[in-house]
């Protein structure tokens, strides 16, 4: 599961809100993409049904997350329709008319059935301001009092947990600078090339990168530096024992897409909740708005195409500056959810 979704379901549990996740975290892989598809078409199928069968039960409110979840309430819906079902959407992406023509057959299908479901819900979310415009252009019949924002943030434990009694240990950040990266790697959406021929043997550095990915082609290419390391994945509930750990988190995307142009990614929130600072690629319009400059932990802005000019010292310079902990949880943004979801339940 994705991290939102597992703070989205912890803080339903907290405030002890039945509910059933209907997921398909067990896709079946193997090393052949044409067996691949064939296996995603029928585990996505297989899916659906179980979905279809589930929603016979009548839930009082359904939530499901992206267009490709859309598929069995579309076709429930045209058999039986959904006028006792609460329904609740959030996007977790954004995918334009274009980019959906390059999405996945469910995917497709799911966005062409969709809108019946959206004139209908109570709640339909983005990750941010940017996104939810472009979504509003994409559906204009929808009304502006079902539209709402749902960041990505970190859960208010990562702060307790984390909680400095004094910033005095992190007043200076000295040699050698630690960094890390945690999430995906790609070298055709990361500036992961940038990163690794201007760190890499550089001994006023460290790097680490925490990823998922078997790529032996990049874990290689990282573990050819004396000073990067890569280190396999990490349990998103282990994140928290980072702390201290690192000066700096690197947020690499290259802006390929709107999806990613207008993105604030959950994991600048995750870093700055770790007392990181935040060297986040420029090419994120969005993540713009949450720069930080005059306190610390900072968020900045980096030209990862131009690391030449990217003035370090003064990057790092905290003198003058005080500690303000990250304000980004997402109990206050989920407590807007759980309104809509409690309102429901008293109809």
């Amino acid at each position: 599961m994705y991290p939102p979704l597992i703070n989205i379901l912890s803080y339903l549990d907290e405030h002890n809100i039945d509910y059933r996740l209907l997921s398909n975290d067990d896709f079946r892989k193997t090393n052949s993409k044409t067996l691949n598809k064939l296996l995603n078409f029928w585990d996505y199928f297989g899916y659906t049904i179980k979905c279809f069968f589930f929603l016979i039960r009548k839930p009082k409110n359904v939530l499901y997350f992206e267009s490709v979840s859309a598929v069995p309430l579309a076709v429930y819906n045209r058999f039986f329709g959904l006028s006792k079902n609460n329904i609740l959407v959030h996007y977790h992406e954004y995918f334009s008319v274009e980019d959906y023509k390059r999405q996945s057959f469910f995917e497709r299908l799911g966005r062409k059935y969709e809108l019946p479901l959206l004139k209908k819900a109570t709640w339909i979310s983005h990750t941010n301001e940017d996104r939810l415009n472009l979504f509003k252009e994409d559906f204009s019949v929808l009304d502006k009092s079902q539209l709402c924002i749902m960041p990505n943030y970190p859960s208010e434990k990562w702060l307790k947990v984390n909680r400095i009694e004094t910033d005095a240990s992190l007043d200076e950040i000295k040699e050698p600078i630690r960094l890390v990266h945690i999430g995906s790697l790609s070298f055709e959406a990361l500036f992961l090339n940038e990163v690794l021929d201007y760190f890499g043997n550089d001994d006023r550095f460290t790097l680490d990168f925490y990823s998922r990915t078997d790529n032996v082609n990049i874990i290689d290419r990282i573990n050819s530096y004396n000073n990067i390391n890569f280190l396999g994945s990490i349990d998103y509930n282990n994140i928290t024992d980072l702390n201290g750990k690192y000066d700096i988190g690197l947020v690499l995307y290259k802006g390929n897409s709107l999806n990613f142009t207008f993105n604030a990614p959950n994991k600048i929130f995750e870093y700055l909740a770790l007392n990181m600072d935040v060297w986040c690629s420029s090419k994120l319009l969005t993540a713009n708005k949450h720069m930080i400059k005059d306190s610390f932990p900072k968020m900045l802005m980096v030209d990862y195409e131009n690391l030449n000019s990217f003035d370090i010292t003064k990057a790092i310079e905290r003198k003058g500056l005080f500690y303000k902990s990250s304000p980004y949880i997402c109990e206050v943004v989920y407590n807007k959810l759980l309104v809509e979801i409690n309102n429901s339940l008293k109809v």
